[in-house]
C-alpha cells in the first residue's frame, strides 16, 4: 500500500508525544500534520479531511468525545482514540460515536503502526465499495447516481430530466423486460392508459443520443408486444 498519499492528523496536546508520533509516521512515508486542541481538530477534520485521525481524549478547548460529535457525518476517514487511562464507559462512548480503534497510553510504536496499516486496508475497501455503489455500469454506459452524470464510453451526454429517469430505471434493471405500464408508473408516477406514447418518444430520443437509432439495437432493444430491455452485454 502506497502511504505517501495518506494524510494523518495527530490531535495531541502533549507536544513531545505528538512530535514522536509524527516522526515515526513520516519515517513510514505518511503525510503528517499536528494540532494541539479540540477546536483546531474540528476545523482541520472538516476542512482538510485527513485520511486518518489520531485523537487524544483529554484536550484543551473541547475533549475528544466532543470533537467526534462536531465533525461532519460525511467524514469517511479512520479515527483512532488515544487516552491515558482505561475507562470502559469512555471506550464505549467513543466507539458509539464512530471511533475505529481505542488505544491506551503509553503508546507502543510498532503496535500503532500495525493497527494503522490494518485499518487503512479495511477503510480503502469500504470507500471503494461505497464509491462503486454510486456508479451504475452497463456495457460502456455509466450513470453516477449522486451527480446524475450519464456517460457513453466516458463521454458525458446531456439528457433531459425524463430521459435521465428512464435511463436510471433501465440501469437499475439491466436484462429485464420493462413494459410501458411499468416505465410510465415508475418514471412519471402516472397510470398507463394504453395509449400514452411519451415513453416511446423518450426512448427514441435516448437511442439517438446513444448513437444507436437503427436496429439491431445495441443498448435498448424493443421486445415485441412486451416492452423494452437494456441489453447487458
Amino acid at each position: 500500500m502506497d502511504l505517501s498519499h495518506t494524510h494523518v492528523l495527530i490531535v495531541e496536546d502533549d507536544k513531545r508525544l505528538s512530535r514522536m508520533m509524527a516522526d515515526m509516521l513520516k519515517a513510514e512515508s505518511y503525510q503528517v500534520s499536528c494540532v494541539y486542541d479540540g477546536l483546531q481538530a474540528i476545523q482541520q477534520i472538516n476542512q482538510v479531511i485527513p485520511d486518518i485521525v489520531l485523537l487524544d481524549m483529554m484536550l484543551p478547548g473541547c475533549d475528544g468525545l466532543q470533537v467526534l460529535k462536531e465533525i461532519s457525518p460525511d467524514f469517511l476517514g479512520i479515527i483512532i482514540m488515544i487516552t491515558a487511562k482505561k475507562d470502559e464507559f469512555l471506550e464505549v462512548s467513543a466507539l458509539n460515536l464512530g471511533v475505529h480503534d481505542y488505544i491506551t497510553k503509553p503508546l507502543r510504536p510498532h503496535i500503532l503502526s500495525a493497527r494503522l496499516r490494518a485499518l487503512s486496508r479495511l477503510n480503502h475497501n469500504h470507500v471503494q465499495t461505497v464509491s462503486d455503489k454510486n456508479l451504475l455500469k452497463v456495457q460502456d454506459l455509466t450513470l453516477n447516481v449522486n451527480s446524475r452524470e450519464f456517460c457513453l464510453a466516458n463521454e458525458s451526454l446531456q439528457l433531459s430530466a425524463a430521459e435521465l429517469e428512464i435511463m436510471s430505471y433501465f440501469m437499475h434493471h439491466p436484462g429485464v423486460v420493462l413494459n410501458r405500464d411499468m416505465l410510465v408508473s415508475e418514471v412519471r408516477n402516472l397510470e398507463y392508459d394504453g395509449f400514452d406514447r411519451s415513453i416511446d418518444m423518450r426512448i427514441s430520443s435516448l437511442r439517438r443520443k446513444l448513437k444507436d437509432s437503427q436496429p439491431p439495437y445495441k443498448y435498448i432493444k424493443t421486445v415485441r408486444a412486451k416492452g423494452y430491455i437494456l441489453v447487458q452485454e
